[in-house]
């Protein structure tokens, strides 16, 4: 497997080795078509898994080379690749599952589908040959299929060896030029609240549309809102908060970190840094919704741990 398209159009791209085993003539089965979804593996495996991308697709008709069929005299041996796009957020959903394993191989899960038919006849017009052939030769064999009605193929694991993750993978994904933010919102019922996940899409909705002041006041929307559901008002930390919770003591260096970091998101959210005259630039905005993204991100992973996978 290997990564391609940098980060403009991220891709995997998994080589194929198609094998069939010798039959008679008369019993000629061909492959007309291969559909792969390619999946996380979840460990230990279960037979469940996060989709990566759309379905692959490779088809033996229409192509250089003839059918996928059987022949008499020896195994038919065929080498395609399947290329499953990837959106932005699942090379980020890619890069944590590989986290998830430390330095042990990156698991992933490959599940085919074939479509199979008995070759019933084949034919071509010889040449030269009667003008009134039914299938000009240039166009080559013609082909009469009995699709075969059921096909059955073993999901396959795939184990990526860190270094291959390293060096063949990621860079090629566009990791190397460009890092990506996808964070993990909580339920509207949960530890930070609706109105927290609502003011963190109006803060990226405002930045996508370059409304950079009304993306940074989203933010101090959102921050605000943590605090109320949190009831971390009249002087009360939102660490204190989420300590109580977790059981931290109080003088814990997590309660002092997370206080550090809310304090970083006060920050860069304040009105006050943002009415002294300057001009709020993208990188200003953009900023903000970063951090607002990765502590309410954060908050949610001590609160509420990803146990899916």
């Amino acid at each position: 497997m290997s990564g391609e398209g940098g980060e403009l159009s991220p891709a995997l791209a998994v080589p194929l080795t198609l094998q069939l085993d010798p039959r008679e003539e008369q019993d000629t089965i061909a492959v007309t078509e291969v559909e792969a979804d390619l999946l996380l593996s979840t460990q230990p495996p279960s037979g469940l898994g996060i989709q990566l991308g759309t379905p692959a697709r490779g088809s033996a008709t229409g192509m250089v080379g003839g059918l996928w069929r059987t022949i008499a005299a020896a195994p038919y041996e065929r080498q395609f690749t399947l290329r499953f796009a990837l959106a932005r957020e699942q090379v980020r959903l890619l890069e944590d599952h590989a986290h998830r394993f430390g330095a042990d191989p990156v698991p992933l899960e490959l599940r085919l589908r074939f479509a199979a038919a008995w070759l019933r006849q084949s034919t071509n017009a010889p040449s030269p040959g009667p003008a009134d052939h039914p299938v000009p030769a240039f166009l080559g064999f013609a082909v009469d299929l009995w699709q075969l009605s059921e096909t059955r193929v073993e999901p396959l694991r795939i184990e990526l060896a860190r270094d291959d993750w390293a060096a063949r993978i990621l860079p090629a994904l566009g990791a190397d030029r460009i890092r990506l933010l996808a964070v993990r919102l909580p339920r509207a019922a949960g530890t930070v609240g609706s109105e927290a996940i609502a003011a963190f899409d109006l803060a990226r909705s405002a930045y996508d549309a370059g409304e950079y002041r009304r993306a940074v006041q989203a933010c101090r929307d959102l921050r605000e809102a943590v605090e109320t559901k949190l009831g971390a008002v009249n002087g009360v930390r939102v660490a204190d908060r989420v300590g109580e919770r977790l059981g931290w003591p109080e003088d814990s260096p997590a309660r002092e970190f997370l206080d550090n970091l809310w304090k970083t998101l006060s920050d860069v959210s304040s009105a006050a840094n943002h009415n002294r005259g300057r001009q709020l630039a993208v990188a200003d905005a953009r900023l903000a919704v970063l951090i607002a993204g990765s502590t309410i991100e954060y908050i949610t992973e001590l609160t509420e741990p990803d146990t899916t996978t």
